[in-house]
């Protein structure tokens, strides 16, 4: 099953697939190279030129291996823990990777119900759950929509706040799902 962005197991399908390509491109890359110098007897030729082109989408796909590099899928039983906690309400992402003008941020999970946005990181700096923060709720602001933000660093302490929001049943702003959509990477 395809895991989209947003859903629980991203990560791992895209830094396996984006290494997959990586190296897909480059292979055909060298392949037309070689075949470029092996039938003209010079690297001055069309395909070496068609070659150099094809490294361009390499050096992309390379670039989303090496951002999302450091992080991992939220495991499976973690997760399920957080959808039987919602019960159906509100809206449960996982695998977020995001960035800013300044820096690169993730998040195992995030809830939303309401304009209560509930994030779970289980191994997050202090400097980088200040920059989570600030982030939604700066970005959010501009947008038009005020937001009480809070981030976990226990499954626990996430499952239980899940399970006290999940009674409540408050339509969630557009301007929140359209910005988790637009950034994730």
């Amino acid at each position: 099953m395809k895991a989209g962005k947003g859903t629980n197991g991203y990560i791992g399908r895209r830094k396996m697939l984006s290494a997959l390509w990586t190296i897909c491109i480059v292979l055909v890359s060298l392949g037309l190279f070689f075949i470029g110098w092996y039938l003209k007897g010079t690297t001055r030729n069309l395909l070496t030129v068609i070659s150099v082109l094809g490294v361009l989408p390499a050096a992309k796909s390379l670039v989303a291996c090496i951002v999302l590099f450091p992080y991992r899928s939220l495991e499976e039983d973690v997760y399920r823990r957080f959808i039987e906690a919602a019960g159906g309400s509100g809206k449960l992402y996982s695998d977020l990777v995001f960035t800013s003008e300044k820096n690169v941020m993730h998040l195992d999970a995030l809830y939303i119900n309401g304009t209560e946005l509930v994030g779970y990181a289980e191994k997050m700096k202090p400097k980088e759950k200040e920059n989570v923060l600030a982030y939604f709720t700066e970005s959010l602001k501009k947008r038009g929509c005020s937001v009480h933000m809070h981030i976990f660093e226990r499954a626990a302490e996430m499952t239980a706040r899940i399970g006290d929001l999940s009674g409540e049943s408050p339509e969630i702003p557009v301007e929140i799902t359209a910005f988790v959509r637009m950034i994730l990477v």
